[in-house]
């Protein structure tokens, strides 16, 4: 057993700056705040990161998208914010509804395709 970190959550610290990690998939309370972690690698720290809502990545639209700093980004109760340390992007929902439900998409922005991974919301009736 790891010192001073509580049982379950080695995997996150294994998984921190190695590939793009997501949850596969994710339930929360109906009017609850609401945050899903996606993690990446070492190198893309001033890549634009974004995330999308969509059944598949090439049709997916953009809900929110981080300017390559640190600097929150909101869109109406949806917000995105970066950081580097730790090689994350929380997408924070307030007041989250049944309407959030679905699939959504981490991506970075890079040459050529971006790089994507899945997450399956679902939303609890509070």
């Amino acid at each position: 057993r790891m010192m001073g970190i509580s049982p379950g959550w080695g995997w996150l610290l294994l998984s921190v700056c190695q590939a793009l990690v997501v949850p596969r998939e994710v339930s929360g309370l109906a009017g609850e705040t609401f945050t899903l972690h996606c993690w990446y690698s070492w190198g893309y720290e001033g890549y634009n990161k974004y995330w999308c809502q969509g059944s598949s990545w090439d049709s997916c639209h953009k809900v929110v998208e981080t300017a390559g700093r640190e600097v929150p980004q909101h869109h109406r109760q949806v917000s995105i914010q970066e950081r580097h340390i730790f090689c994350v992007v929380l997408l924070t929902m307030e007041n989250l509804s049944e309407e959030d439900a679905g699939n959504y998409w981490c991506g970075i922005k890079r040459v050529g395709r971006d790089l994507m991974k899945p997450v399956t919301v679902s939303v609890v009736p509070g």
